[in-house]
């Protein structure tokens, strides 16, 4: 037994358990307080105007299918030429990703809002 043997530091661990047990748990609350402020922190939905939206990805009848999930609009389009990537951007449209005819946007907030305006 390692713990009976007296010497200077087991003779501090046994006046100052307390102490650094308090310590301890203060850091755990501490980690876990700042873990759940920073996962509050979301990027606010910007005002979209839908049929600038629309016209950006080359009106309704460009569109062939549309899905959402999550923040990700994930958009089928006839003629992927009439995009206008500014006009998406201004419009809450933090990145996207161009395919052959498939586009994926990521949007600020969530993405089933902006299904109400390509339907």
């Amino acid at each position: 037994m390692i713990f009976l043997i007296e010497n200077p530091f087991n003779r501090f661990l046994q006046d100052n358990a307390i102490w650094i047990a308090l310590s301890f748990a203060f850091l755990i609350l501490l980690t876990i307080g700042i873990i759940f402020i920073s996962g509050k922190k979301q990027t606010k939905a910007q005002k979209v105007d839908g049929q600038a939206f629309t016209m950006a990805l080359g009106g309704k009848e460009n569109i062939i299918s549309c899905s959402a999930k999550g923040s990700r609009l994930t958009i089928a389009l006839k003629d992927i030429s009439l995009l206008d990537e500014g006009k998406l951007k201004s419009n809450g449209v933090l990145s996207l990703i161009k395919m052959t005819q498939k586009l994926i946007l990521v949007v600020a907030g969530k993405a089933e809002g902006y299904l109400s305006y390509l339907r």
